[in-house]
């Protein structure tokens, strides 16, 4: 999968047909023993222009793959791949770890497992970077592609952060500086391969050479973004002037960003389910875990029951609205609330009057950008606002240490984000998925991505089940001693038997959910914990 699409079998390599076919064989690889709904490989291999009649195009492929497998399996020894036919789609039955990509993904997990030592870790991100052989799935059309290319490319430059900090930690500065001078020639805006590179080179006394490449990153960055370097390389420059280099770090939360601007996002709408048949549709569970529930009945007009009914805030009565500038005012009396001012109000009438204007503004409300008048610049709408609000109060309650008042916030946030993404997900989730990340960064969720394909991903509702998932994680009210990353959570839901990926809250099943939370902080830590509970805070 990296590079040009190859298989071979017995070392020797086989012809895997025509770029159409590649992409067929490519849409059953990444997600090799699940069912892929015959929808989503039309979605997948012709983007939004397939041809007159898909589903005969496809099995004719399909046919084709077959017998291709068939010649692959002869010639191995005891080795098999096949495609078989399920109600839920198409699966490829074949060992994952006989995919570079899956290989690679199963390495850089281990390397990235704080729990085994630093040589292990090292030796296993090295092999996993090895298998690098170009773009994932080089010459194949389409949006699909494109977005694998983008998300594997990713994953790549946060290896190769990982794989630099810990052979500096391990005192192995020529190895970095023998790899990272290429990738930061292929990758010329990723500033930690310069700051990695720039800390090996003065390891190795050869302080001046840091210094030329500081400079020549920060002409770069002046001349290609209008920028200058961010705080870490600053202070790494400075650090080197005086010859007082601090010791590697550990582990960075942030990942490698690579600052070029990301392809736009397809906008056609795949088929909602990847089942012959809809799976039963739980309502979401209540905040709190398994026994009881964390909110009580008055915690805010979204956490109660669907019979409540939500009357609009007249003009005398003060409402609480969020200004871009982050503070709260009460619009009746245009007196500002400062935060100080705000965490002396009561939880209780804080929501009420967040939420109250919320959701009746949410339903009846489809244009969510507005134009100034006087400018072209897009404002961001007060529906968004109110939602960031919520989950604002969220955080707020959270470092007061008012731990149920800040999962009762959350979850009106959630529900409220719900809304809007449902009226327009294209708009409405990349202007709230930063509140979401930091949600569910107090929940104890980690991620293992950089930052700019996290938000991808919790902005495409359409496309991934991340939005889903992550939704249900909050409105569970989980809050995990430990991270756990939210990728491998999804992963894990996803590979469990007869689930199809979801792209609503309604289609998350909690107990799934558990078991993939249980099953990422087991395999992340080397436990085998068999109660949620015992990975919760109390």
């Amino acid at each position: 999968m990296f590079g040009e699409m190859e298989l071979w079998s017995a070392g020797r390599s086989l012809e895997v047909g025509t770029p159409r076919q590649q992409a067929v064989l490519a849409a059953l690889v990444v997600d090799a023993r699940r069912p892929v709904a015959i929808e989503t490989l039309i979605h997948r291999v012709w983007d939004h222009t397939p041809p007159a009649n898909p589903r005969a195009v496809l099995y004719s492929h399909l046919s084709r793959i077959r017998r291709l497998l068939t010649q692959a399996t002869s010639l191995a020894d005891g080795t098999t791949a096949q495609i078989e036919r399920r109600h839920a789609g198409y699966v490829l039955d074949v060992d994952p770890d006989l995919a570079d990509l899956h290989r690679f993904r199963r390495l850089v997990e281990q390397g990235s497992d704080r729990q085994r030592g630093d040589d292990a870790r090292a030796a296993e991100l090295a092999e996993a970077l090895r298998l690098w052989r170009g773009s994932p799935l080089a010459g194949l059309p389409g949006g699909w592609a494109a977005q694998v290319r983008d998300s594997w490319q990713q994953r790549r430059l946060d290896a190769v952060v990982q794989w630099a900090q810990i052979e500096l930690r391990l005192g192995h500065p020529a190895t970095v500086i023998t790899t990272l001078p290429d990738l930061a020639a292929e990758y010329p805006l990723v500033e930690p391969f310069e700051t990695l590179l720039m800390r090996a080179l003065h390891a190795t006394g050869r302080g001046a050479e840091a210094l030329d490449r500081y400079s020549a990153v920060r002409q770069r960055l002046a001349d290609e973004l209008g920028t200058d370097p961010g705080p870490e390389l600053r202070a790494l420059h400075r650090a080197v002037l005086n010859g007082e280099l601090p010791p590697p770090p550990r582990d960075s939360v942030a990942a490698a960003r690579n600052v070029t601007p990301p392809p736009p996002r397809p906008q056609p709408r795949p088929a909602a389910s990847t089942s012959a048949s809809a799976p039963h549709r739980p309502d979401p569970e209540p905040v709190g875990g398994d026994e009881s529930p964390a909110v009580p009945p008055d915690a805010g007009l979204l956490a109660t029951d669907h019979t409540a009914t939500l009357e609009p805030a007249s003009a005398e009565k003060p409402r609480l609205l969020t200004t871009l500038s982050g503070r709260v005012t009460a619009v009746a009396t245009h007196t500002p609330l400062t935060r100080a001012q705000l965490r002396l109000i009561p939880r209780r009438t804080v929501l009420a009057a967040l939420v109250a204007v919320v959701l009746p503004a949410a339903i009846g409300s489809v244009h969510i950008f507005q134009r100034d008048k006087s400018d072209d610049s897009p404002s961001i709408s007060p529906t968004i606002a109110r939602a960031q609000a919520l989950f604002a109060a969220a955080e707020e309650f959270d470092q007061e240490g008012r731990i149920k008042d800040a999962q009762a916030a959350t979850v009106d946030a959630v529900r409220l984000y719900d809304e809007l993404i449902k009226l327009n997900p294209d708009q409405n989730a990349p202007a709230l998925v930063p509140a979401l990340i930091k949600a569910l960064d107090r929940a104890g969720v980690d991620f293992s991505v950089s930052a700019a394909v996290l938000r991808t991903w919790l902005a495409n509702p359409v496309y991934t089940p991340y939005p889903a998932i992550s939704q249900m994680l909050l409105l569970r009210g989980w809050r995990l001693k430990a991270p756990v990353y939210l990728d491998v959570i999804v992963s894990n839901y996803e590979h469990t038997r007869g689930i199809t990926s979801p792209r609503h809250i309604a289609d998350v099943r909690p107990d799934v959910l558990r078991a993939a939370v249980l099953e990422g902080s087991n395999t992340r830590y080397g436990t085998q914990v068999r109660d949620l509970q015992q990975l919760l805070e109390p």
